[in-house]
């Protein structure tokens, strides 16, 4: 992949994107792996929000977008619905593993 200077034209540009694309997502799926692994120490399902987990996170996570010189009201808001969305995933999984047999 080459750097964004030294893209000749748009299919590079594409190229590179792409590529990116496949990295976030290859991320994502670590982070799943992550969430799944936490919920064999979450006692109940109500413990799986952990908002107070959540309260600590965004700001912190608005702060690494602007001193990456990235609007940190946009990262914090695309961060909410991450968080919500693996929250979700996590109590779909954590019931899965309880369920009786």
């Amino acid at each position: 992949m080459k750097t964004p200077d030294a893209c000749e034209g748009l299919p590079d540009i594409r190229f590179a994107i792409d590529a990116l694309d496949q990295q976030i997502i290859d991320l994502m799926r670590q982070r799943m792996a992550y969430v799944k692994a936490a919920s064999r120490f979450k006692p109940s399902e109500s413990s799986i929000a952990a908002p107070e987990r959540v309260a600590q996170m965004l700001p912190q996570r608005r702060q690494w977008a602007e001193q990456a010189g990235l609007d940190g009201h946009f990262v914090e808001t695309l961060f909410a619905q991450i968080i919500h969305w693996y929250i979700a995933q996590q109590v779909l999984y954590w019931r899965s593993q309880r369920a009786p047999a």
